[in-house]
């Protein structure tokens, strides 16, 4: 038994035109000031300056060219700006004109040869090559081609110059989910999840100002804010969420051979210090297993995380060498107590301190095989290979 799928295009081609309005959104400079939806056009974007941008989104499941030589998508789109021109010449001095689609598009086809086009020579063999096209085409397109016809030849050559067409526009997000700078530093499963949330709050409001006879439109303002406040939740969700209690019921006697509980015992740390560094360390190494099992921060983060950890350590230890102390273990206390005392962030999101000292300690461990990166007593690397 078949299947209808009459109404599956053009539901798609609408849901299309919402990825393609965030991923706008997203992408857009500070001198845009809103991007409509099914406005005066499919998606359209427009500036400060008064200049816009008119996009028509074609999406497409099938394998071959949405955008052939004599294809419905191609013709309608160019007899859609015509009938603007017509209706008000003087948008060609203010607007570009985009064609997107995710489909894949020939570099010899009529679309591509379009989209080459930079200057008024190169216009005029288009227009040409438009009209020698237009008598030849079905019944259906004809009247699609006329409205080219009806607008004058020097119209006809500005919109050409100022067509820009764009093929393999991602089907999911309107565009490449990682060229947007906004998400950098998120994983790739966080960045479709931002994404998601967003392009349902754009679809929300611009549904709401249908309903209320408003311009379906989005301004950046709006977006922007409703972002930071996303962000602002994503980023504490996802670290604080793993980041859990920790059982304090673990054996210290364990430890006393580690490489940073050593690094205390050079600087004369009592008990209750070392007890509480100890577990700080396993709650780190704990929360930090977590982290990387869910993908919720990358390495490349916690290497950015270690780098600033190793500055806060070195401005403290600064600090502590322009003191006078009376012996070199009080120095450094004095180091370990000025480096703990810094807030340490990930993602903007400040960390408990128990994980800040934790890492700290992770830096200023070591073994037979590993040297430490930061040391509380002033002779630490030479104590840690031994030497007095």
């Amino acid at each position: 038994m078949s299947t209808d799928h009459s109404a599956s295009g053009p539901a798609l081609g609408y849901v299309y035109q919402f990825d393609r309005a965030t991923y706008n959104l997203f992408q857009s400079s500070v001198d845009v000031v809103e991007i409509g939806i099914e406005d005066i056009d499919d998606v359209s974007v427009h500036y400060h300056n008064g200049k816009e941008i008119r996009e028509q989104d074609k999406s497409t499941v099938k394998s071959n060219s949405p955008l052939s030589d004599r294809s419905v998508a191609l013709w309608k789109t160019l007899h859609i700006w015509a009938e603007t021109i017509k209706r008000d010449p003087t948008i060609l001095l203010n607007t570009e004109f985009h064609l997107v689609t995710n489909g894949s598009i020939s570099s010899k086809c009529l679309a591509k040869r379009i989209n080459n086009v930079k200057e008024i020579e190169s216009a005029e063999i288009i227009c040409n090559e438009l009209k020698e096209i237009i008598p030849t085409l079905r019944e259906d397109l004809i009247g699609y081609g006329n409205t080219l016809l009806s607008i004058s030849e020097e119209q006809l050559k500005n919109l050409i110059i100022k067509i820009s067409i764009f093929d393999k526009m991602s089907s999911e997000f309107g565009g490449d989910l990682e060229n947007i700078q906004a998400l950098r530093v998120f994983e790739t499963n966080m960045k479709v999840g931002i994404f998601d949330q967003m392009k349902g709050w754009v679809t929300r409001n611009i549904r709401y100002s249908v309903e209320n006879k408003q311009r379906p439109r989005i301004t950046r303002k709006d977006f922007d804010k409703e972002l930071k406040g996303l962000f602002r939740k994503v980023n504490v969700a996802r670290l604080t969420a793993l980041i859990e209690p920790f059982d304090i019921h673990v054996d210290i006697n364990k430890y006393d051979s580690y490489g940073f509980v050593k690094q205390l015992d050079w600087i004369n740390a009592d008990e209750e210090l070392i007890r509480e560094s100890i577990l700080d360390y396993l709650h780190a190494q704990d929360t930090r297993m977590k982290w990387s099992d869910n993908d919720t921060v990358s390495e490349t983060t916690l290497l950015l995380y270690e780098n600033d950890l190793k500055r806060c350590w070195e401005t403290a230890r600064r600090r502590a060498n322009r003191q006078p102390f009376s012996s070199l273990e009080i120095k450094g206390q004095e180091c370990l107590d000025l480096t703990i005392e810094n807030n340490t962030y990930i993602h903007n999101e400040i960390l408990p301190k128990s994980i800040s000292s934790g890492n700290f300690h992770a830096l200023a461990h070591f073994s037979m095989e590993k040297e430490p990166v930061i040391g509380w007593h002033p002779s630490f690397k030479s104590l840690s290979k031994g030497k007095s």
